[in-house]
């Protein structure tokens, strides 16, 4: 059960100029990846002022990487069902949307967050680089919404770039605005937490989850990340201004199950 919290004036807008998003950006690495992104490219909503400083494609900023889940296989390890590596295999058969906690969840912290994962449902292989292979499921996905986000919030965030976001235009700004950044790991703070989760579309080849987080100033905020299935496991797909979630709002915990222990 989602302990009460005092309620504060709701708050709206571009997440980066609120002052307890700020606050709990250094917790939501993911969050610091795309105020980076909105901040360094002089952009308004997310939308670059320059289209000409956009990489026309991010393979050019990304080339020289490649792994399991690379376009194109390089590696030639597909061979599983559904074209997945050989060394990911799930099981997929519970299709239904979770209301509760997978039975094995574990905390692990990835780059300064900590995330749920499940020895079942994903991510089944923890690389320094990239903790992928989900299980393709409605709980696959909402735990790949909470790993990929922040893995790419790290100094690892090309290699997972590469593997774990759609290509495409959307892609291409949020590579370009993170090069133009920098990469350095955003510092640990324990005042924010993801303590929610509930699944607002699945189709087997899409999903959106819906994240809820605390508020390092008072109650909760939620957000939403979209994941595509591309190359035998989840994707982020990114909104059109690269951003890979959606306005962050105040929220209340009724509609999203809470996460255990």
């Amino acid at each position: 059960m989602f302990r009460s919290l005092r309620k504060r004036k709701p708050v709206d807008g571009p997440f980066y100029k609120q002052r307890g998003w700020i606050t709990a950006a250094g917790f939501l690495g993911f969050l610091v990846v795309m105020s980076l992104v909105a901040l360094s490219t002089g952009t308004t909503n997310g939308i670059p002022a320059k289209e000409t400083e956009i990489v026309a494609d991010s393979r050019e900023l990304l080339s020289g990487l490649s792994g399991p889940l690379s376009p194109g296989d390089p590696q030639q390890v597909r061979g599983g069902p559904q074209d997945r590596p050989e060394n990911c295999r799930t099981d997929d058969q519970d299709t239904s949307r979770p209301t509760t906690t997978p039975r094995d969840l574990r905390w692990r912290k990835l780059v300064t967050v900590m995330v749920p994962t499940s020895a079942s449902a994903g991510p089944l292989h923890t690389d320094s680089s990239v903790w992928w292979c989900f299980a393709h499921t409605p709980t696959g996905a909402v735990l790949a919404a909470h790993v990929i986000p922040v893995q790419l919030s790290g100094t690892a965030w090309r290699a997972a770039a590469e593997q774990q976001i759609v290509p495409g235009r959307p892609r291409d700004i949020f590579v370009t605005a993170k090069a133009e950044a920098g990469t350095t790991d955003p510092e640990a703070d324990l005042s924010g937490r993801f303590v929610g989760f509930s699944v607002a579309s699945y189709s087997g080849e899409s999903a959106t989850v819906r994240l809820l987080l605390t508020n390092p100033v008072g109650g909760y905020l939620s957000t939403s990340v979209s994941l595509r299935w591309r190359d035998g496991d989840w994707k982020a797909a990114p909104l059109d201004d690269g951003s890979l979630y959606t306005r962050v709002r105040q929220a209340k915990p009724s509609g999203f199950s809470a996460w255990g222990e």
